[in-house]
């Protein structure tokens, strides 16, 4: 097979692309901004890769592989279609791979890098050799892992055609009404209705043989009440006892089915996180792996970049960067980042126009967590609008609940940070946008 990729630089595109050349299978394809993705691509045999989107960079390909957001009348598409050209989303061809294994799949509305990395640790603890995929970076593999063992994905919920991959052992991590269009007009990255997006949990739990979901979450409870589905957390099959949080990580004993299995120790912080790890402790031990190797692939997960990801200190205030884009994340964000005892100041960059147009109160009662905020304009990720009102707005609602915050733009709120940070101080870059330019910027990084 040879692929042409669209899109070839986003996380999970490079992640396919990866896989599919260590399979032997030859890999072209095109990004408007080609960048270190693309670059190690080529260094593992993939090319060419075109800057921009034309159909004319279709040559002796038989098979055209389109990220989420692209449209059915897209010129490329076309052409493709009209050379007789094979066309597959990358949802379609994420589980046609799946299929060829035993298998584990994470989606849920936060979590998901995370809880899939935190399994991928604990599958190479166990010696299995896992083939893996994720939608963001892991240490040591990056965002994918080709091996002969057992198939493990991140599979994102964003994507309606998620519901269509089937799995051996699911996890959902969460639902919340994330990636639900505002206006209820259909968008290829976006469910209709929060109504819908559940349909379609459900139908990816459904073609699992055992589901993993948190106890605490009712909807999920009624959701999945029939199947296979087994609960974690406090009334479930498998919790935390003696849970101790540290600046930079967490131990708890894990308790499954009623039995004390041992010490559990993680090195990220934070509450959400021993959420995190609790599932994907459930999610292995019903794949058969045992104890000892989820307590030594936990203790061995380092983190995945932009979650909570240290990058340094700046004139004695430490520098980290996490790519929470929603309340919640926010907030589990937030909330690890005080358990460091350092004053927490956070730079928030939103992103996209619809979510903060829904959420726009609820980000402004997350970022009190934070002794002062900067709110920097919304990340709009190619959508047409106001970058800034919305971000103003949340700004003045934080001030109007008694929280410190300013509107800048990147610029400004660099020369702020130059100007302001100190010894004693967190600074918490959050978003899913380019907010972690900033950061970079004041280490001598790229800015």
């Amino acid at each position: 097979m040879k692929v042409h990729v669209m899109g070839l630089e986003g996380v999970g595109m490079s992640a396919l692309a990866r896989l599919l050349l260590a399979e032997g299978h030859g890999v072209t394809g095109c990004d408007l901004a080609p960048g270190s993705r693309c670059q190690a691509l080529l260094a593992l045999g993939a090319g060419p890769v075109h800057r921009g989107h034309d159909p004319g960079h279709l040559q002796d390909e038989d098979t055209l592989l389109l990220p989420t957001p692209i449209p059915e009348d897209h010129p490329e598409v076309q052409e493709a279609r009209r050379r007789g050209l094979r066309v597959l989303h990358r949802m379609e061809l994420l589980r046609d791979l799946l299929a060829q294994r035993p298998s584990l799949g994470v989606t849920g509305t936060h979590g998901k890098t995370t809880t899939t990395g935190m399994l991928a640790s604990i599958l190479l603890a166990a010696g299995l050799d896992p083939w893996v995929l994720l939608g963001g970076e892991v240490e040591p593999f990056g965002n994918a892992r080709y091996g002969q063992g057992p198939r493990l994905a991140e599979v994102d919920e964003s994507d309606p055609r998620f519901q269509e991959v089937r799995v051996d052992v699911a996890v959902v991590t969460n639902l919340e009404a994330d990636h639900v269009s505002p206006d209820g007009r259909p968008r290829p990255n976006y469910h209709p209705s929060y109504e819908a997006l559940m349909e379609a949990v459900l139908a990816f739990g459904r073609r699992a043989q055992a589901l993993v979901f948190p106890a605490s979450d009712p909807v999920l409870a009624r959701l999945f009440r029939g199947l296979s589905a087994h609960p974690f957390g406090a009334g479930g099959e498998a919790w935390a006892e003696d849970l101790e949080l540290l600046p930079f990580g967490s131990r708890f004993h894990l308790v499954h089915r009623g039995r004390r299995l041992g010490e559990v120790r993680l090195e990220v912080p934070g509450a959400h996180n021993v959420h995190n790890a609790l599932a994907a402790g459930l999610a292995a031990l019903l794949f058969g792996v045992p104890f000892p190797a989820v307590q030594a692939g936990l203790a061995q997960y380092r983190g995945a970049r932009r979650r909570f990801e240290r990058l340094g200190v700046y004139r004695g205030a430490l520098l980290v960067d996490d790519y929470a884009h929603h309340p919640t994340e926010v907030r589990a964000t937030l909330e690890a980042a005080r358990s460091t005892g350092l004053k927490v100041k956070a730079l928030f960059q939103p992103h996209r126009l619809g979510r903060t147009q829904s959420l726009w109160r609820a980000f402004a009662q997350s970022l009190l967590l934070a002794e002062e905020v900067l709110v920097l304009p919304v990340y709009t990720a190619g959508e047409e609008g106001d970058k800034e009102e919305l971000a103003r707005r949340i700004a003045q609602e934080v001030q109007s609940l008694g929280g410190k915050a300013l509107f800048l733009r990147l610029e400004e709120a660099r020369a702020y940070l130059e100007a302001q940070a100190g010894p004693g101080e967190v600074w918490v870059s959050l978003g899913a946008g380019d907010v972690n330019r900033i950061l970079k910027a004041l280490l001598g990084g790229e800015g």
